[in-house]
């Protein structure tokens, strides 16, 4: 890793944050932020290996927060820090972006055990917390698979569907073609729909598109 950004609005937090990146990572440069809106301006600025983000910090909510990271940046790993252990808000900050939860009381060999999993390519939860999330989605009723994807990745389905191009796509939405292009491939991973004639079929059938 090169460059990591630790954006909570408690110094202390952040402090004790970077020292435990910096004694296992110390060649990595550090950037320190106090509100989500300081994330958004510092984004486009340089090519980010991690983002550690508070869940409760100054600015736009934590999803709106992670939509707008990934509108813009597909693929930089998200370790989001939280106190909550509700199961309906970790399954929809994972939905939102976020690569991995992890809750503020954990020891600090659980941090760094986290986003080790997360810049691997990997997600992360604590076993309890998966555990939880699987007895509650075993619970609920059957969904089609459109209605998993993300605000963004729905906005390109039905993009998609209406037989717009990639690249097209990309300029109406300001996104680069492989940004796209990687929100397509997870599309396609989580409805089974390959092809653009499958996604404008389903989407004629389920009234997502007229």
């Amino acid at each position: 890793m090169r460059h990591v950004l630790i954006a909570d609005d408690h110094a202390v937090t952040r402090r004790g944050v970077r020292e435990l990146v910096l004694e296992r990572y110390p060649d990595v440069e550090v950037t320190e932020l106090a509100d989500g809106d300081a994330v958004l301006e510092q984004l486009p600025t340089r090519t980010w290996d991690l983002m550690l983000l508070d869940v409760m910090m100054p600015g736009p909510g934590i999803i709106e927060l992670l939509g707008r990271i990934r509108g813009r940046e597909a693929s930089v790993p998200v370790l989001v820090l939280t106190g909550s252990s509700e199961i309906e808000y970790v399954i929809e900050t994972m939905k939102a972006g976020a690569n991995g939860l992890l809750h503020k009381h954990q020891a600090a060999d659980e941090l760094l055990m986290a986003i080790e999993r997360v810049t691997a390519g990997g997600t992360y939860l604590l076993a309890e917390t998966a555990a939880a999330i699987a007895r509650s989605l075993r619970q609920r009723k059957p969904t089609l698979p459109h209605e998993d994807l993300s605000e963004r990745e729905l906005d390109i389905f039905r993009r998609i569907a209406l037989g717009r191009a990639i690249k097209e796509i990309g300029f109406d939405l300001g996104l680069s073609e492989k940004t796209v292009a990687t929100y397509l491939a997870r599309i396609r991973e989580q409805t089974g729909l390959i092809s653009h004639v499958d996604i404008a079929r389903y989407a004629l059938k389920n009234g997502l598109v007229e």
